[in-house]
């Protein structure tokens, strides 16, 4: 005797018009949240802003929080893309190389236009106002740039309990972030720093001085 047993019908595919739905809609997330930050992003500019109406964000997304975390982790993918440094090669250099190296590759996109600026722009917002999605995200796999820090801080300073090392990535990972985030006001009187390609290689070396001291006391600072 056999049963007939009714086979679930695979997944459909989303189609060409969903895809580009959804893509608009990362675009035009991470355009503001790279802006205003999670909160003060307005679901009614997103929308505009991808020639949908506001429906399409819950139909694609579930509501504003599943952009948000769609958005991180695009920014997560791209900032994972070309590491100058991996956690994993933290060991092969020495301390002044390595931070310049971390720097290096925290600060790349100022030598980029605006728009190549916004991915790490929405990561120096969750850092300034950490949200549940993104702490979520972060446990299920950390961001980057936290990770790396992570990595050098242990190196530099062998022993430290992890209090104190979650206490030093986030110190360390602000000295970029805020370049980032307010480049407008840091561009401005009294302080006028030029945040270009030019500018670049100054900031790394004054930030893995800076850094190398405050995480390295041992080690002299004319090695950088």
């Amino acid at each position: 005797m056999s049963l007939d047993v009714a086979e679930a019908a695979p997944p459909r595919a989303p189609s060409r018009q969903a895809e580009a739905t959804r893509g608009a809609l990362v675009a035009a997330g991470l355009e503001a949240f790279a802006e205003h930050g999670f909160e003060a992003a307005s679901v009614r500019d997103i929308t505009a802003k991808a020639a949908v109406n506001q429906g399409a964000i819950t139909y694609h997304f579930g509501g504003k929080e599943g952009l948000y975390r769609a958005v991180l982790e695009a920014v997560r993918d791209k900032v994972s893309a070309q590491p100058l440094l991996d956690p994993a090669g933290v060991a092969d250099h020495p301390p002044p190389e390595l931070l310049r190296r971390y720097f290096r590759q925290m600060l790349a996109p100022l030598a980029e236009g605006p728009e190549d600026r916004r991915h790490l722009r929405v990561f120096a917002w969750e850092q300034l106002r950490p949200t549940p999605v993104g702490a979520s995200l972060a446990a299920e796999k950390p961001f980057p740039p936290a990770l790396l820090a992570g990595s050098i801080v242990r190196r530099l300073r062998p022993g430290l309990a992890e209090a104190e090392v979650a206490v030093a990535v986030a110190w360390m990972v602000g000295q970029a972030v805020t370049f980032l985030r307010d480049a407008d006001y840091w561009a401005r009187p009294p302080f006028g720093v030029q945040l270009d390609a030019a500018s670049l290689d100054g900031i790394v070396a004054i930030l893995s001085r800076l850094c190398l001291g405050g995480l390295a006391p041992a080690v002299h600072l004319t090695e950088i």
